[in-house]
């Protein structure tokens, strides 16, 4: 590689945080790299630039005001942005030069480049394994997966939102005048929702919060990958890349051969995240970051939420060759919206984990902001985040776990409530959904779950016996109705469709404890290891009767 060349490539390239080595009794240990001092001054110049140029973005819409204002003196103004950009090209150019020739001089650094050049003209086993050694910034790492390798140019159908609505003729067109007169009030709501509205509902993309957390999420993930993880760049259908880590316990552990995929919160990274509770019960991890979280590009909207989701679903199914009933998913608060959607999309799972997770974020995005713009708030829910989980849920017929915080001060109206929280909600519509008859005729049984639900948990005995639940007696009835339809578990079942009121009430709250576990914690506490695991499947009930 000629000098020239050495140094261009070397004041473009990506920046080195760490180097991974493996001791002589097989112990994996990083050591930090340590810049010279003027790569490291070259360095902070860039990152201060692209900060100034992130917050420009937001910034520009308020000042601009300002110099139209002062017309009078638009040619003093543009002749003094002009001098100011000038001078910022000559420090940018000059701080890239110097990190250049830093770099260059650099023996640990230009061994780097060297591996990263060899991996990105010639990405394989080999290549890789040598890439592995470093941790630098993501946005150089060669890809790791295509998703149109797999599906091709045209992607396969899958199931959304909007589908079900069209197709359920709930969406109703609107005429030329219907369309005019709400056309104001749509421009508002689009540029809301691409402002405001994003960062509100998934502060975790913001540029400056990620850059806050670097070094926190660089210790964390430096920790996964001392616990054998292994990070991969996935390609979506819509060219976002996102950022992943692997754990393979497979033949490691009793529950290495069972893969969960973690889905965090809207301010959650796989570094940091949900992906601790499974690793300490041995299950074989995959943790994704959100579209614009962490490492990956884009922005978090429903759809490249969609994209991304299906996209990991396929590495694991298709490069990392767990099938999907070795998949466990698991998200936490919003990320129950992409674990739902995969769930709809991948029914044979083996089951679906829901810690924390709301039914719809409409009711939580009303309560948030000012009652006089609940009508904007309901546009841009409806038309840029229609994050509607329960509904999702109700299209996926395997085994659910739903875990609520008992304190949780995030998913409750009003907040800080047992009776609000809206994991009370979406607990009612699956039972509803899946057992429309313990449900009909009679409001007792709704009236009588929403009253457990409101008491704590050390209160709920007195209901159960004051209603006589008998757990044997109601598997005995739950196995009954799997056998009438010849002993395979269907939805809605006709579970209480010849039993009496007290009989419903008695299958009611049994079906609830057994759905739902309570933590006493708040929103964001850590899920306790003993109540992570695969969630009841109704087909055991079978077993009380062998």
């Amino acid at each position: 590689m000629s000098l020239i060349s050495t140094l261009w490539k070397c004041a473009f390239s990506p920046r080195l945080f760490k180097i991974y080595e493996i001791t002589r009794i097989g112990h994996l240990i990083d050591k930090s790299y340590e810049p010279k001092s003027l790569e490291r001054w070259g360095d902070q110049i860039v990152i201060c630039f692209a900060a100034i140029w992130t917050i420009s973005l937001y910034t520009t819409p308020l000042v601009a005001p300002v110099f139209y204002q002062r017309g009078s003196c638009l040619v003093d103004n543009v002749y003094f942005l002009t001098k100011v950009a000038a001078g910022a090209s000559v420090i940018l150019l000059a701080s890239l030069a110097v990190r250049s020739c830093s770099r260059a001089s650099n023996p640990t650094y230009l061994k780097f480049l060297k591996t990263l050049n060899d991996a990105t003209m010639h990405y394989n086993s080999e290549t890789k394994q040598e890439l592995h050694k470093y941790e630098f910034e993501f946005w150089a790492w060669p890809i790791d997966f295509k998703i149109t390798d797999v599906d091709g140019d045209k992607p396969r159908e899958k199931l959304t939102l909007e589908k079900i609505a069209a197709s359920s003729g709930r969406v109703k067109r609107q005429t030329s005048k219907e369309f005019i007169f709400t056309l104001p009030c749509k421009l508002l709501s689009c540029i809301v929702a691409h402002t405001f509205a994003i960062n509100m509902i998934y502060p975790g993309g913001v540029s400056i919060i990620n850059w806050t957390f670097r070094s926190m999420l660089l210790k964390g993930r430096t920790d996964l990958i001392k616990q054998g993880g292994e990070r991969y760049k996935l390609l979506t259908v819509d060219n976002n890349q996102i950022d992943t880590i692997f754990v393979d316990r497979r033949n490691k552990t009793t529950e290495g051969n069972i893969l969960v995929i973690t889905c965090e919160g809207n301010c959650g990274y796989y570094e940091t995240g949900i992906i601790s509770t499974p690793l300490y019960k041995g299950y074989s991890v995959l943790g994704w970051n959100h579209p614009g979280f962490g490492g990956s590009t884009g922005a978090p909207y429903p759809l490249q939420e969609e994209n991304a989701i299906d996209c990991v679903m396929r590495f694991a199914i298709d490069q990392l060759m767990f099938s999907e009933e070795q998949i466990i998913l698991y998200g936490w608060s919003i990320g129950g919206y992409t674990a739902t959607w995969a769930a709809m999309n991948y029914p044979s799972i083996q089951s679906l984990v829901l810690d924390a997770t709301f039914d719809d974020v409409l009711p939580l995005a009303i309560t948030t902001m000012s009652s006089w713009l609940e009508g904007l708030v309901r546009n841009i829910i409806k038309d840029y985040f229609n994050l509607n989980i329960a509904e999702q849920l109700n299209r996926y017929n395997g085994p659910i776990l739903l875990i609520r915080r008992t304190e949780d001060e995030v998913v409750c109206i009003p907040s800080n409530t047992l009776t609000g929280n809206r994991g009370n909600v979406l607990l009612h519509k699956v039972l509803i959904r899946r057992y429309p008859y313990l449900f009909s005729e009679t409001s007792e049984c709704g009236v009588l779950l929403t009253r457990f639900l409101s008491v704590q948990p050390s209160s709920r005995k007195s209901i159960m016996e004051a209603v006589q639940v008998d757990e044997r007696h109601c598997l005995e009835l739950i196995a009954n109705d799997i056998e009438k339809n010849n002993g395979t578990v269907t939805y809605p079942s006709t579970l209480g469709r010849d039993s009496d009121s007290k009989t419903k009430q008695q299958l009611v709250l049994f079906l609830a404890t057994m759905y739902m576990k309570d933590q006493p914690s708040t929103h964001c506490a850590p899920l306790a290891v003993d109540l992570f695991n695969p969630g009841w499947d109704s087909a055991s009930a079978l077993h009380i009767k062998q």
